[in-house]
């Protein structure tokens, strides 16, 4: 399975490499990494979050201990001060001066306590021998149910819900009272009178709100030992929902004092305290929608940096594209095209690292290849000239010439006219292709060697075949090489000619353009089908073609030792080609260009 992936990897292009290698190994990693991290890190801040929440809870739950522990201590200062046993009692009678001065002592110590303290907004004591004692602010209003709940705790602290009475001074006002039935020091089951103590329920919400709860973020409740809720938060939860049973039970089964609640669809991050000298339960509830958001700029700092990351990635990607893989893609373009025979191909240096070597060394490399490919083209033409010289050795050519003279004498004694013509072109033509040992020759020559083709091949045709011969005054003693129009023609005596057409005619005429000697060779035939036009302009553009095509390798030849001998921009080209019969074009130097 391990090969197999490997496999289908080195199959794939460079650029699809790089996709996946960068993919695999940078990009999902990147993410990957991301994701964890984040996760890990929103954890961390949840926790952190809550342990601060914990802490702040802990403060309150200990500043509202606190406050609650002074008022019973109030309570219990009362109940041992001597004075207040003397001003609650109920015999013998007090004298007005001794009241006066009991109730003065027991004022002053209530005054302090009220001005030291600014979360008691009243102190009442009422004795049940009539003496009574109101500091602070007057309220008047129903307490009778919070009354008669701490009589039956015979002396016991109790504290009443939050309720509402009314104050001369502010109207409807809030408050939270501490009752506690004062009885006699030395008769402990005698009651003397009632101590109330009325504390600002606004003060201890503020309190609880400033310490663990944020404007609208949830709600804070004081909850009593039986479930009752003392007070809560100035901020209602959805639906005016209050702690019910099924919460206490879960925060007391929770093994961190804390977990997340649903109300109305939302969930909330609940914890609590409790606190130990009133039995109260403190409750916080924290939107899990607004811990989110408290979280968020974290969030899109992470999600920033990891962004910035992937498009580092991508940036480094596009660098590699454009700094390894195009280059080498490049390089492989060019070599296809020296694999197809184009030796003109070539790569940009542009930089000096190790690519630019490279494609420095490649360039190089084609250069050496197209020098030893012509050299060998021009062994092979070498070859070929020895080859014709042997065969030239092999018959002593002036025999040859003295045979047909004689031939052509004696049928002009016979009076055979045009036995004796064309026993002469055919002496003309032979002297043409093996005359001396040199392979160049004249334009003149080369058209007079063509021309006694053509009489042979027009009596053997008759009126099927005409031609016409033309060469520009002045260029007659133009260099040319042996062979290189009279192949031309004989190309259109055996592949050219239209057997529909009554007369075939082939024109080669020889003429100046600027500083070049052009030749053309023109025929009425049938031309070429395009397919194999564009086959020989190929052919002659790249000089690749297999020789044995004929025709079309006769061309080439032409070509190459055209090229080869005089330079790249002369040689053969079609000039046109249709139906009515094709062109091609010998390109030659001006005679003042041969050395």
């Amino acid at each position: 399975m391990k090969t197999s992936y490997i496999r289908r990897l080195g199959s794939l292009s460079l650029k699809r490499k790089a996709l996946v290698i960068f993919l695999l190994f940078v990009i999902l990693p990147t993410i990957g990494v991301g994701v964890v991290v984040q996760y890990k890190y929103n954890k961390v801040l949840r926790e952190q979050f809550i342990n601060s929440t914990r802490r702040n809870l802990d403060n309150v739950t200990s500043q509202l201990s606190e406050q609650t522990k002074m008022v019973e201590d109030i309570a219990d200062y009362l109940i041992l001060s001597p004075d207040m046993r003397s001003y609650l009692r109920s015999s013998p009678p007090l004298d007005n001066d001794l009241k006066s001065d009991l109730k003065n002592n027991i004022e002053n110590f209530l005054t302090f306590q009220l001005m030291s303290k600014s979360y008691i907004r009243s102190i009442e004591i009422t004795g049940y021998n009539g003496n009574e004692i109101r500091m602070g602010e007057p309220f008047t209003g129903d307490e009778s149910r919070w009354e008669a709940e701490a009589r039956q705790r015979r002396g016991g602290i109790f504290w009443s819900e939050g309720h509402t009475l009314a104050s001369s001074w502010n109207g409807q006002v809030r408050v939270l009272s501490m009752i506690r039935i004062l009885n006699s020091f030395i008769k402990i089951t005698e009651p003397l009178g009632m101590l109330t103590i009325r504390l600002d329920e606004a003060s201890i919400v503020s309190q609880l709100e400033k310490g663990v709860l944020e404007a609208e973020a949830g709600g804070v409740f004081i909850v009593g030992p039986e479930g009752n809720l003392i007070l809560s938060s100035k901020v209602q939860m959805p639906g005016g929902y209050v702690p019910d049973e099924m919460l206490l039970k879960k925060l007391a089964a929770s093994k961190d004092a804390f977990l997340s609640y649903k109300v109305q669809g939302k969930r909330y991050l609940t914890l609590y305290n409790q606190m130990e000298n009133t039995d109260w339960k403190i409750i916080t509830m924290i939107s899990e929608t607004n811990i989110s958001e408290q979280l968020r700029g974290v969030q899109v700092i992470m999600l920033f940096i990891l962004t910035a990351i992937l498009l580092l990635a991508l940036v480094a990607l596009f660098g590699f594209n454009l700094t390894i893989i195009r280059p080498i893609l490049r390089l492989k373009k060019q070599t296809g095209r020296v694999a197809g025979g184009d030796f003109s191909a070539r790569v940009p240096v542009d930089s000096k690292d190790e690519i630019a070597e490279l494609n420095r060394k490649f360039n190089e490399m084609v250069m050496t290849i197209e020098e030893l490919i012509e050299h060998k083209y021009k062994l092979e033409l070498r070859e070929r000239e020895t080859e014709l010289k042997l065969m030239q050795n092999q018959m002593d050519p002036h025999f040859l010439y003295n045979t047909l003279d004689m031939i052509r004498w004696t049928a002009r004694l016979e009076n055979a006219d045009k036995s004796s013509r064309l026993i002469e072109m055919l002496s003309k033509f032979f002297r043409s292709s093996a005359g001396n040992k040199n392979y160049q020759t004249t334009l003149a020559k080369e058209i007079e060697f063509a021309q006694a083709y053509l009489y042979l091949q027009q009596y053997r045709l008759g009126d099927k075949l005409t031609y016409k011969l033309y060469l520009e005054p002045g260029i007659e003693d133009t260099p040319a090489l042996k062979a290189s129009i009279q192949p031309l023609v004989e190309n259109f005596i055996k592949h050219g000619m239209d057997k529909k057409k009554p007369v075939s005619l082939i024109e080669v005429i020889g003429y100046r353009s600027g500083g070049e000697i052009w030749i053309d060779v023109t025929d009425n035939g049938k031309g070429m089908p395009p397919e194999r036009e564009r086959e020989i302009s190929e052919a002659l553009s790249s000089r690749r073609l297999n020789r044995s095509i004929g025709r079309i390798g006769a061309l080439l030849n032409i070509h190459e030792r055209v090229t080869i001998f005089f330079g790249q921009q002369y040689g053969l080209e079609i000039i046109h080609n249709s139906a009515e019969g094709t062109g091609i074009r010998l390109r030659l130097p001006g005679p003042e260009l041969v050395g």
